[in-house]
């Protein structure tokens, strides 16, 4: 499958490194324009209506977050080119949304462009990157809906109504009010960082639980969850959970 794809960076060097190397290592993606800034790639969108977008997040005048806000339609799967760390990260991740640090790593471009590639055969891309923005505009939110990876795609449940995230083998356990468990591809550790900032804890290494949802705490040791279901605590977690606890 040949995917149409525009690039869109301030820096041209690493316009002409991202184009060599997807054109190395990822044949499957046929760029078809390249932009130095987001007004460029504003009109380069809605003249070649690419089915894929390289997006650098911070540009000078206007950030690639501000282009995507200006769109009237965000019908292309994106992948975010960045070199920060922030709260603005966090909400890439949080919507399943795909992004690569500079300097680009040619396994981590392989891997993301695989998967968007799929995503773009599943047409998952338009809820995806609507979940993006409002998340954006959102930061910490508790309505906040997350991606959650699934054998049949992505299921978008907000944060409020988790109840636990219980990591099994390499796959993880989403609890939700009122509906039968999720199993989820993204092991515990990739749940725990998207959701510690949203009100959870890391109770256990294989457990992470939302603290609006704790119905009682056994001083053996046990958080006993709104919805009847036990969670160990681990002694090294102890004090800092009880803390935590007198908060609430």
């Amino acid at each position: 499958m040949t995917v149409s794809a525009v690039l869109i960076d301030d820096e041209d060097k690493a316009l002409q490194v991202l184009k060599q190397k997807l054109a190395t290592y990822c044949p499957q993606i046929e760029v078809k324009g390249v932009a130095s800034s987001s007004a460029e790639g504003y009109e380069l969108i809605n003249s070649l209506k690419p089915q894929l977008v390289f997006l650098d997040v911070a540009m000078p005048e206007e950030s690639g977050f501000d282009l995507l806000k200006r769109l009237p339609q965000l019908d292309f799967e994106i992948i975010f080119v960045t070199g920060f760390n922030n709260y603005a990260l966090d909400a890439i991740r949080f919507s399943a949304i795909g992004y690569i640090l500079k300097p680009v790593e040619n396994e981590d471009l392989i891997a993301v462009v695989q998967k968007a590639v799929q995503r773009i055969t599943e047409k998952l891309d338009s809820e995806r990157n609507r979940r993006l923005l409002e998340n954006l505009l959102n930061p910490g939110h508790v309505r906040n809906r997350i991606g959650i990876p699934t054998e049949a795609g992505l299921e978008f449940v907000p944060t409020d109504e988790i109840v636990r995230c219980e990591g099994f083998q390499k796959y993880t356990k989403v609890h939700i009010l009122g509906r039968k468990e999720t199993l989820s591809s993204y092991n515990i550790g990739e749940f725990r960082k998207l959701l510690e900032n949203y009100g959870f804890f890391a109770i256990h290494k294989s457990h992470l639980i939302n603290m609006l949802h704790i119905k009682r705490y056994d001083k053996e040791g046990t958080v006993f969850m709104v919805d009847g279901s036990p969670v160990p605590v681990s002694r090294r977690k102890k004090h800092e959970f009880l803390e935590l606890l007198t908060r609430l």
